[in-house]
């Protein structure tokens, strides 16, 4: 294939209140023709960086001070900007991260579309115009699209927004696509209907793409190369075969070792000490060698040239061939097997718990004669917990996970079913009666900053749940155990949230959970947002202090390769129900649920070679309202195996296979299991 783009010696900086930050120092590639370039690294690497300055749309204190940025042979630095803006859109174009802040919500995706069109073709007419955006959104898969495209941004589903920002990126042809986190935010069904979408997409428009994104589990089933990035520097580049097979680079290594996978199970994941540093101050010779385990001393003052090894090349002093039983990172994931645990009595139990939540009627919604109805949020659900053990909940978003955690927690009021904590009733209890309780019961929210208060210390917040109970410690002392527990400094308890990074943030909600003893931890979506390399380390925490506490967890997540890594049993919950309960082994092995199937069949793995030998079931459309749920089995809309039956009457959570697991279908048998998730 012949090259489209190429970076050449990119160098990038900002100009700031502190001076001159280089956010990208000697970055080459070549993208080629039709293929998929994945860009992987942590937070603050500078991927983001790189798309900004191979559109020319980095912010107005940055700048491109050095290389080549080589369009079909034509260097893009030596355009003006009309004529960068008139490339734009039409040669190369981009999707954002953020489809919802990326789209205006005073214009119709009508009006969005056929203005860029215009703005390139202004010489066609409108209904022309018109008629080339409905096609293309029909090419993305939003059914109706004549009638869609009238639609406002905030009328659609986050996937279906992320389709329409595929649309208009691709709306002129361009030969050259960057996708930026393209599917981040997005639950592991509509994951993998966008990675069908652009792969789709490329082969039939043949459209280049450079994708960048944190998930190796993406990059190896979507993209044909890969670069490494680090601290501004790319320190791997190869095919992704060469590089998932034998990753070269120290940081590479780190990287895949950090990443849960099913095949390593429930083996301790490798955290990369230390973070990324500042573009301020970075240290001297390689960038890496700080966190590096195999570092040697030419590392810390000597920069690293480029290295050839097979077709992979990496920025590093140490020869190719040193990693075979070199690598203490290896070794250590490898030594560190979980010892077996012992459960206890039941903790926790819910008896067909509703919480639904009624509309309200405003006064214009009177006037017209709206009808109020109800959204079933959690809708007869059943699960228990024994001592010492963790459940996953998963399922897309709509499906109920955190309306459960919540309710159990009584931060919801329950509609109607029961809420026991050992064997007490806790569902009517009142505040007063109730707060007792909550020192036993406490929350890892999703986003920890947010759930932080910005006015207090660390100190001062771990300090809190005690000032509330009315309990008398002695205060320094407790701030240290609690912030040595989960791995922080003593020095971190004078900052305030706004100052700690996304890890250290979620550490310090772990640890104020944690302040009282409690007996059950719900943690929603506890490694959300975070880079792969600072997620393990929160998982490796839980689990550490699960075993050292004896602690009892209720895992909320859509990411199934975190439930794989740290639950016991698996509760899969869809439109409010639990449709499968089991254990995390037979859930993943054995599915017995047509759901439970496509979810496991969707997750990405970070293994190329599987992605022509598995079969992915891509489940079409998105889970409905659960203002409206399906009559009889609530999946059957979606459901390949569905029959006339499955339209009238609803299946109820039986046992399969002899006891041992929940099903809430009629066809287990039907489900092939492992070999449709690979």
């Amino acid at each position: 294939m012949a090259v489209l783009f190429s970076a050449r010696d990119l160098e990038v900086k900002y100009h700031t209140h502190d001076g001159i930050v280089t956010a990208l120092r000697d970055v080459s590639f070549d993208v080629q023709e039709g293929e998929i370039l994945g860009v992987v690294g942590e937070s603050g690497c500078g991927k983001s960086t790189m798309a900004g300055a191979v559109m020319r749309l980095l912010p107005t204190n940055g700048e491109i001070t050095r290389g080549q940025l080589l369009f079909k042979g034509q260097d893009l630095r030596g355009l003006e900007e009309e004529e960068m803006r008139r490339l734009r859109g039409t040669q190369i174009s981009m999707i954002f991260q953020d489809a919802l802040a990326s789209l205006s919500p005073l214009f119709s995706i009508e009006t969005q579309m056929v203005d860029e069109l215009k703005a390139h073709n202004p010489r066609s007419g409108t209904r022309e115009l018109r008629q080339q955006a409905v096609r293309m959104m029909d090419r993305v898969g939003i059914a109706d699209p004549a009638l869609q495209i009238k639609g406002y941004p905030h009328q659609f589903s986050g996937g279906m927004r992320q389709r329409i920002m595929i649309a208009k990126a691709l709306l002129s042809h361009p030969a050259l696509l960057i996708a930026d986190e393209p599917t981040s935010a997005l639950d592991v069904t509509l994951e993998a209907q966008i990675l069908d979408l652009i792969r789709g997409l490329r082969d039939e428009l043949g459209t280049a793409i450079l994708y960048i994104t944190h998930d190796l589990g993406v990059v190896a089933q979507l993209c044909d190369r890969l670069i490494v990035m680090y601290a501004g520097n790319v320190v791997e580049a190869g095919e992704i075969h060469d590089i998932f097979d034998d990753p070269q680079h120290p940081y590479t290594r780190a990287l895949m070792r950090s990443h849960p996978s099913r095949s390593r199970g429930a083996e301790r994941l490798v955290a990369i000490p230390g973070r990324v540093p500042s573009l301020r101050d970075l240290p001297q010779g390689c960038k890496f060698a700080p966190r590096c385990l195999v570092a040697q001393p030419i590392c810390r003052t000597v920069e690293p040239g480029n290295l050839q090894v097979g077709r992979q090349t990496i920025l590093c002093h140490l020869p190719p061939g040193w990693a075979p039983g070199m690598d203490p990172q290896a070794a250590a994931s490898a030594a560190a097997q979980p010892p077996a645990r012992a459960m206890g009595d039941v903790l926790l139990e819910t008896i067909e718990l509703r919480t639904h939540f009624a509309d309200r009627i405003g006064f214009f919604g009177h006037l017209t004669g709206l009808k109020a109805g109800s959204v079933r949020a959690v809708d007869g659900v059943g699960v228990s917990l024994l001592r010492g053990e963790t459940l996953g909940v998963v399922g897309e978003s709509g499906s109920g996970k955190t309306t459960l955690g919540r309710t159990i927690l009584r931060l919801e009021t329950p509609t109607s079913g029961q809420i026991e904590l050992d064997g007490r009733e806790i569902t009517r209890l009142n505040q007063r009666a109730l707060r007792p309780m909550r020192a036993r019961m406490q929350m890892i929210f999703q986003d920890p900053t947010s759930s932080l208060s910005p006015r207090l210390t660390v100190s001062a917040l771990l300090l809190e749940p005690f000032r509330i109970h009315g309990i008398e410690v002695d205060e320094q002392r407790k701030v240290e155990e609690l912030l040595a527990m989960v791995g922080l400094a003593a020095e971190q308890a004078d900052k305030y949230p706004h100052q700690l990074s996304g890890g250290q943030a979620r550490r310090v909600g772990i640890a104020r959970a944690l302040a009282l003893n409690p007996d059950l931890l719900v943690a929603d979506e506890p490694t959300a947002g975070l880079d792969v390399s600072v997620a393990a380390g929160i998982l490796n925490l839980m689990k550490d202090l699960r075993e050292r506490l004896n602690l009892t967890y209720l895992i909320i997540t859509h990411n199934l390769d975190v439930v794989n890594f740290i639950a016991d049993r698996i509760a899969v919950m869809y439109l409010g129900k639990v449709v499968e309960l089991a254990t995390a082994a037979d859930v993943f092995e054995r599915p017995k649920h047509p759901y439970t199937e496509a979810l496991i069949s969707a997750i990405s793995l970070p293994d190329p070679h599987l992605r022509d030998r598995r079969q992915r079931i891509v489940l079409q459309g998105e889970i409905p309202s659960p203002r409206h749920p399906p009559s009889g089995c609530v999946f059957h809309p979606r459901c390949r195996y569905a029959t006339a039956r499955c339209a009238l009457e609803a299946p109820a959570l039986r046992p399969v296979d002899g006891g041992s697991r929940l099903s809430a279908c009629f066809y287990p048998e039907h489900v092939l299991g492992q070999e449709a998730g690979g």
